[in-house]
């Protein structure tokens, strides 16, 4: 939760300086920013890569916080490894994720002559901006050339599966590890007392509602983002929603938690409850938990 935290307060600064723009039209997306940096081009076209690299450190950190609570559950003799600095570790490979975003943005999603007159149009009625003065980046899988002819951009279509690619990685990354979560809670379930058995099953939906929540509003939303241009299905401006949950996120994931957890709950509503103690040993990990009124 610590490095949500952290991830937090980053965001909101490259927000701010990105205030980015979001548009579909016809096969194309474009990506712009719309801060008081907008006039200067390589500027602003560089934050909009980092915004990008910013929401794919934020869906890596989401595969890592479950990878994490599955060791803390089901393999809690490996937690040594990662104790004092080797904690970083974990950072390593979202670190690794969120520069392939960037790179993906800056190097095959860079402005174009092409690009700009395709969506000129469209920018300048839903925004009142000139493409030719924006620093952006923008998706352009296809377009008709002077003759008529249809234009394939091959390297717009490799960046497309490039990201989906990624977020599959950590669809799969989250689906495996809370399933065997899962199946962790329920193998010691028949070892546990009334009130720990009643806890584990507070975390697990948690668990599953703490899954959802990004997968209906981060995963599935960017990735329908990159897919609908293949199709020329415009979005127009609604394009910008995934941005907005990826900013409000961090802070749902620990709100879910506190009220989906009695003990938690209580003391936010100011409950007052009795004391328990309870624990259930087995033979892989010792759970316990205190509940204080």
């Amino acid at each position: 939760m610590l490095s949500y935290a952290v991830f937090s307060v980053i965001y909101a600064v490259v927000e701010i300086l990105t205030q980015p723009i979001m548009h579909l039209h016809g096969a194309s997306m474009f990506v712009y920013a719309d801060s008081f940096l907008k006039s200067y081009k390589f500027i602003s076209r560089l934050l909009v890569c980092v915004y990008c690299a910013s929401f794919g450190l934020c869906v890596s950190l989401l595969a890592t916080h479950f990878f994490y609570r599955y060791l803390a559950i089901c393999r809690p003799s490996d937690l040594c490894r990662f104790d004092g600095q080797n904690l970083l570790k974990l950072y390593i490979l979202p670190i690794i994720f969120s520069t392939i975003w960037f790179l993906i943005a800056y190097v095959p999603l860079e402005p174009s002559d092409v690009k700009s007159e395709y969506m000129r149009i469209p920018i300048r009625e839903t925004y009142n901006d000139e493409t030719a003065k924006l620093g952006y980046i923008g998706v352009l899988y296809y377009y008709p050339d002077e003759s008529g002819q249809m234009v394939i951009n091959y390297s717009d279509f490799v960046a497309c599966f490039g990201v989906c690619g990624i977020m599959g990685l950590f669809i799969t990354i989250i689906m495996v590890c809370g399933f065997l979560t899962y199946r962790k809670i329920e193998s010691v379930g028949k070892t546990m007392s009334f009130e720990t058995k009643e806890l584990n099953n507070q975390l697990f939906r948690t668990l599953v509602v703490q899954t959802m929540v990004p997968m209906l509003t981060m995963f599935t939303p960017v990735g329908l983002l990159v897919i609908f241009p293949m199709f020329s299905i415009n979005v127009g401006r609604f394009a910008n929603a995934p941005s907005l949950n990826a900013g409000i996120y961090p802070a749902l994931d620990a709100t879910i938690a506190i009220f989906m957890i009695r003990d938690f709950r209580d003391v936010v509503l100011c409950r007052r409850g009795r004391k328990v103690t309870f624990s259930a040993n087995t033979s892989a990990a010792q759970y316990s938990a205190t509940a204080d009124p």
